[in-house]
């Protein structure tokens, strides 16, 4: 009977370990979903900042010139530090930016079809395919808006009526 108990505890030990090297640890599983939160923050910014230039016909100067409270819409902040995301514009390229965020794991290494992050929307900004992919610490998203795939609404509205 003792013997039956040890193999047991043997065998749940053993399941535990397993179970950390197929699911990580905890923090190692904390730390993704951070990095999670954060892609998912910057896709949401992205659109927030496709949706300004499509409405304004310029670039946002920053985070800030985002934030609507009559629809309520507000920058999102890093999940762990409660610090604001870097935008950026690059003045040398029309329509360029820079999304920048601090992250805890590298997924530029480890990718799968189920594991890379993929954004909210849009699926594309020109002619550059969606890429969310990162290395561990602070790491800046390059993306230039395509003016024909999101025009200005004023372009169309213009459009739709001729």
């Amino acid at each position: 009977m003792k013997l039956f108990n040890y193999l047991i505890i043997g065998i749940v030990i053993l399941a535990i370990v397993v179970g950390f090297f197929i699911l990580g640890t905890p923090k190692s599983e904390r730390l993704r979903r951070l990095d999670e939160r954060r892609v998912s923050d910057l896709q949401s910014i992205q659109w927030q900042v496709i949706n300004y230039w499509q409405t304004k016909n310029e670039l946002p100067e920053g985070l800030s010139a985002l934030e609507d409270s009559t629809t309520g819409v507000r920058s999102p902040v890093d999940p762990e530090t409660g610090l604001i995301y870097e935008y950026k514009i690059i003045p040398e390229k029309d329509l360029t930016f820079e999304l920048c965020a601090n992250f805890k794991t590298d997924t530029s290494s480890s990718i799968t079809k189920d594991s890379i992050s993929r954004p909210v929307m849009p699926y594309e900004i020109g002619s550059e395919a969606w890429n969310w992919q990162h290395p561990i610490g602070r790491f800046c998203f390059e993306r230039t808006i395509d003016p024909e795939q999101y025009p200005p609404f004023k372009d169309l509205n213009a459009k739709l009526k001729n």
